[in-house]
């Protein structure tokens, strides 16, 4: 399914369109500057010295999954992307630590605004291209208001980044032979955006299906040409290391194994649990989103799979849940549209979870999440909550309308 074409404005001649163009780019320049100032090139961005570290190694010839040891202890955690995400670092390594920066604060906050507008198109298809960009400009900006976005800012995350090119190919702006390369590509970088390969399988969108597969297989064929080594280390081994991106209980892990390993008191006797809950996410996961992409929710269907994803990952830090964007946006326009108070709840319940990130208003490090009870369990755990609440909802809603 593809975006209808968008209306073209009403005016004589191209001046008088240059006027809502350079308030549009303004306003974007704006706010990348306010960004930059959010998080200027001083501030930590714990992640995004991880990825410098390991893509500088590779630029000299070091084994990137290592690199981190020449460093204090906590102070550099161990890369645990696939090489071919070093590859797609170099650039940010050879611009030096400030430089790098800066870079990946402009980067994230022009994905943040790309995420607002398609938003905005998938939903009003039939808006002109200046409403639809003023408005998703609004809707991106409004974004650093939410927890996953902010941290992901101050990590120098790449959440913002894969979201925006999943979003881009998914909802059909591409064109249609290109349609699964940035799927592909996401994947080849953090291969977590997998599942959208699945998606594709469970939608019958074969012929995009095979070309994600193809450019996923491509990153990964490229990994292996420049850094034989490391791809033999990261998917002989490092690949099923789960110690290596960190505590699975911590509780910016908001994905099944974090909640059962929270409430267990350790990962020892949990499998059998997290297991059955992967296997119950995946199965009503993919109905709801077969159900809504076959009754024209495409965009709806698409984030209905991220949530699947962050659900049943391993590890799924708070700032991977930027997706909470989009999916606030599509609960509060629908709860309007519809007049629905169980929408407009839903949609009250992410704002509030993830715009004061209410798990970070529990207690955490030191083991201290083995102590939760009470409300605690039900604030230190809210975005799982929420993603299987929404997972449930749109179960209900897609079986009525089939009704």
């Amino acid at each position: 399914m593809t975006i209808s074409p968008p209306v073209r404005p009403a005016g004589r001649g191209s001046v008088p369109a240059r006027q809502p163009v350079l308030l549009l780019v303004a306003t974007a320049i704006l706010f990348l500057t306010v960004c930059l100032w959010l998080w200027p090139p001083t501030s930590l961005q714990y992640d995004l010295r991880v990825y410098v570290v390991s893509a500088q190694a590779f630029l000299d010839g070091q084994d990137i999954y290592t690199a981190h040891l020449a460093y204090p202890k906590d102070m550099v955690l161990g890369f645990t992307y696939p090489p071919f995400a070093a590859v797609v670092f170099a650039p940010v390594a050879m611009l030096g630590t400030a430089g790098g920066r800066a870079l990946m604060t402009l980067v994230n906050a022009s994905a943040l605004l790309v995420i607002g507008m398609v938003t905005v198109r998938a939903l009003r298809p039939r808006w002109s291209r200046w409403r639809v960009a003023a408005i998703g400009l609004a809707v991106g900006a409004a974004g650093v208001a939410l927890e996953p976005v902010r941290s992901t800012f101050d990590l120098g995350q790449v959440n913002l980044v894969l979201t925006a090119l999943l979003l881009v190919d998914l909802l059909g702006h591409l064109p249609p032979r290109f349609r699964g390369v940035l799927v592909g590509v996401a994947t080849g970088i953090k291969l977590t955006p997998g599942i959208f390969i699945v998606y594709l399988l469970v939608t019958r969108r074969y012929r995009e299906a095979a070309t994600a597969a193809a450019a996923t297989i491509g990153t990964m064929l490229a990994g292996a040409l420049v850094l034989p080594d490391a791809s033999r280390q990261f998917w002989g081994h490092h690949l099923f290391d789960p110690s290596r991106p960190g505590a699975t209980h911590f509780i910016s892990n908001q994905a099944w194994r974090g909640v059962f390993a929270r409430i267990n008191g350790g990962i020892d006797g949990i499998a059998p649990y997290w297991l059955l809950a992967v296997a119950v996410t995946l199965v009503l996961g993919f109905l709801a989103v077969r159900r809504a992409y076959e009754q024209g929710y495409v965009l709806e269907s698409v984030l209905l799979t991220s949530l699947v994803g962050v659900l049943v990952s391993p590890i799924s830090w708070t700032g991977h849940w930027v997706w909470a964007l989009p999916i606030t946006a599509v609960l509060v326009y629908r709860a309007l549209q519809a007049r629905s108070s169980a929408l407009g709840g839903l949609a009250l319940c992410w704002l509030v979870a993830t715009g004061i990130g209410l798990p970070w208003h529990t207690p955490y490090l030191g083991d201290k999440e083995y102590t939760h009870h009470g409300l605690q369990l039900l604030a230190g755990n809210s975005y799982t909550l929420c993603a299987f609440a929404t997972i449930g909802m749109a179960l209900y809603g897609t079986r009525r309308r089939t009704a």
